[in-house]
């Protein structure tokens, strides 16, 4: 059994995403580095790290929000609504971009609390929780109204400041932000990677998988040595034109 947990993905962001899983990395899990540089012997040496505004200064961007958009003011009985449509979609849709995934299933659509849902809320989450040949685990999704997810896709990368950061316009217009961070725990490093669709009329839609089972009850999956899901395969999840507020 799931226990009750809090589902906001886009709080802040990536570190969220750890937050979720409860793999809070310890301060003291970084080794240190005994070639880095010192006071006095290698101060000459010393290279500042680049910004993370000259780290992604090449990733695509686009106004964001767009002119014009006014976030709509859902009542929790319409969101619901959205989620039995958008549960519904993913029962067929998931499976036939995750095609190892057995035993699927979906929990509520929430808020910040399991199955709670409130009147104005801006998004919702779920989990697809499923196995595959390795164990189980499950992907995030999140899905924010229009105009309600305010950072660019480069200031998000740039906030965020992942492992990696990519950007992709498709031929809509709208563009697809890759993302993969690391992270060190007790247990080693573990990574999350997740896709953002920026589209056109103001809304965000995006998916996360992860090198572990972020759902911690006495089921738990084991530990892997890639992400569950590949990036071709979060595009395809997040892009889905029928996951929308």
């Amino acid at each position: 059994m799931i226990t009750k947990m809090k589902h906001r993905l886009a709080a802040s962001a990536l570190g969220a995403l750890a937050a979720v899983s409860l793999l809070t990395p310890p301060a003291s899990a970084a080794p240190a580095d005994s070639t880095s540089p010192r006071i006095g012997v290698d101060a000459g040496r010393v290279v500042p790290a680049p910004s993370a505004a000259a780290r992604f200064g090449e990733v695509p961007d686009i106004p964001w929000p767009p002119a014009g958009v006014v976030p709509p003011k859902h009542s929790a009985d319409k969101l619901r609504e959205f989620g039995a449509a958008m549960s519904n979609r993913l029962t067929k849709s998931f499976p036939e971009v995750v095609t190892e995934a057995k035993d699927l299933r979906f929990t509520p659509w929430s808020g910040e609390w399991e199955g709670v849902i409130h009147d104005g809320q801006d998004y919702l989450t779920t989990w697809a929780v499923y196995h595959d040949k390795i164990g189980r685990t499950a992907t995030a999704y999140q899905i924010e109204a229009p105009g309600h997810f305010t950072p660019s896709p480069r200031k998000w990368c740039e906030d965020n400041a992942p492992t990696s950061c990519t950007g992709t316009k498709l031929a809509d217009g709208s563009l697809v932000v890759n993302a993969v961070v690391t992270y060190e725990t007790s247990q080693g490093p573990r990574r999350i990677e997740c896709a953002l669709h920026y589209r056109l009329d103001g809304s965000v839609v995006w998916t996360s998988a992860y090198d572990y089972d972020p759902i911690f009850d006495e089921h738990q999956g084991p530990m892997r040595k890639e992400i569950a899901l590949t990036t071709a395969q979060l595009t395809a999840l997040a892009t889905d034109p029928a996951l929308h507020l």
